[in-house]
């Protein structure tokens, strides 16, 4: 959420630039404090502390308002942290500013301004000026590989990130991100490797573990995740990441009230920004979603988007909430939305369309268009990466159990587990398709299964509910 390149965000930092500036000052700013304290806070950033990094930002500007590449950072951190309104105007006094600043300078406020306002296509023109120009600068690369992700060329990506390492092998960015890259792929042995160097490259940093249990999570190890995280929080014990992936897990787990005070400490330790209660107000829709409370979901939902007018964080949840409730024209309408802010923003063929579609073929199954449905699944794996799939699998999945099409539900339940062996969501699928095919013994084997990773859930919480109504009350078949 918010922090690693496959949300949509900015993770580098450039430092000193070689190859050719050698004389040019490292930084535009005559004032030693606001060097020192752009370090310190590009030092935090890297490790995204973004608490003390927007402390430090601030502090480098009161120093010297004329900082240009201190306004561009702040500016990304508060896109990081759903503040995209103070973003916007931050980078656009940085680039403003810029035309005072070295070549490089320059170059680096205009490629954070692109990526603010989604303009990637320039951003990845900007990104290659800087290669061309400092090829021995490992996050050059870094920045073109991410932009790579988001035109869904994720081998690129991995070469990118390669080459970012190649010239510089201490740089853990570097690291981080080819173990993300690498999950992606759904090559999690790499990934794993790699996550394990980043922890070796940063024993004292909280983000290497909880980099690493992100991974465990996307192979349903979910209880070495949790000790992950929470080596994560024994560095830093207010890693506001660490904190909100462990709610994240105790979300799949079922620990609903649990993940609510995880998500509401997490929002505590970042900086306060106008989109603060709305991403409040989205956790805990998502956790009534999970209890079934659909109304109250939908509340809350539309209560997010009516405080920042963004539908991108809050329509997966919300649409579906509506199909439960059969509001089928509302759900269309902020699926229509979401497809417009997408188109504004840049993003219709990026991997966020995967989404999208997903989100349709969610609505469409609940309203029994089934053909339709599954087209729009087909749609979404055009879009995603070989670990995104899983839950396109999976959806797939109760498109043809609710039609009807059993066989062909098991094949989808097949790939969607081959990606996450204890997806929760596919675990259940099969449990269903089982018990309508009359197979008692496979229905209480699965059921098993779920009921251990469910063990410690919440009374309310509905996946439980059901399985146990699934348990305790079989398919009655015709002439039994």
């Amino acid at each position: 959420m918010m922090r690693t390149v496959q949300n949509i965000v900015l993770i580098a930092t450039l430092g000193v630039m070689a190859g050719g500036c050698a004389t040019q000052p490292k930084w535009s700013t005559s004032s030693p404090d606001a060097l020192r304290a752009y370090e310190e806070a590009v030092t935090q950033w890297e490790r995204f502390y973004y608490a003390e990094a927007a402390a430090s930002f601030k502090k480098a500007i009161a120093a010297d308002t004329m900082f240009a590449v201190a306004w561009g950072r702040l500016a990304l951190l508060h896109l990081n942290t759903m503040d995209e309104v103070s973003a916007r105007r931050e980078s656009a006094h940085a680039l403003a500013l810029s035309s005072r600043t070295t070549e490089r300078e320059k170059l680096l406020v205009r490629l954070w301004y692109y990526r603010i306002i989604y303009d990637n296509a320039h951003a990845a023109a900007v990104a290659e000026s800087l290669i061309a120009l400092y090829p021995k600068e490992p996050e050059a690369f870094l920045l073109r590989g991410q932009l790579y992700e988001q035109e869904k060329n994720f081998e690129a990506a991995v070469r990118l990130y390669e080459r970012s390492v190649a010239a510089d092998t201490g740089f853990a960015l570097g690291v981080m991100s080819l173990g993300y890259a690498h999950s992606n792929l759904g090559e999690q042995d790499k990934a794993v490797g790699y996550m394990q160097r980043y922890i070796r490259m940063a024993p004292d940093a909280a983000d290497p573990r909880a980099s690493y249990a992100d991974i465990l999570v996307r192979a349903g190890r979910y209880g070495d995740a949790l000790e992950q995280y929470r080596a994560s929080l024994s560095l830093k014990p207010d890693y506001w990441y660490s904190v909100r992936q462990i709610g994240g897990v105790y979300a799949v787990l079922g620990r609903l009230q649990e993940a609510g005070r995880e998500f509401d400490r997490s929002l505590e330790m970042i900086p306060p920004g106008p989109s603060t209660n709305a991403l409040r107000l989205r956790f805990h829709g998502y956790l009534d979603l999970q209890r079934g409370a659909y109304e109250e979901t939908v509340r809350k939902f539309q209560e997010s988007i009516a405080i920042d007018s963004s539908v991108l964080g809050s329509a997966f949840n919300l649409t579906l909430a509506l199909a439960k409730l059969k509001r089928f024209p509302e759900a269309e309408e902020y699926i229509r939305r979401m497809l417009d802010e997408l188109r504004q923003k840049h993003l219709s063929d990026s991997p966020a369309m995967q989404g999208y579609h997903l989100m349709r073929a969610r609505v469409l199954t609940e309203n029994r268009r089934f053909d339709e449905a599954e087209q729009a699944c087909r749609s979404a794996l055009e879009y995603s990466s070989p670990l995104m799939r899983g839950a396109v699998y999976s959806q797939l999945a109760r498109t043809y159990l609710e039609s009807g099409k059993y066989e062909s539900a098991l094949d989808a339940v097949e790939g969607a587990l081959g990606v996450n062996p204890n997806a929760p969501d596919a675990l259940m699928i099969l449990a269903r398709v089982y018990n309508e095919q009359g197979d008692r013994r496979m229905v209480s084997e699965v059921g098993q299964r779920l009921t251990e990773l469910w063990k410690d859930a919440d009374r309310d919480f509905l996946p439980l509910i059901e399985l146990r109504r699934l348990l305790s009350t079989p398919r009655k078949h015709p002439g039994t």
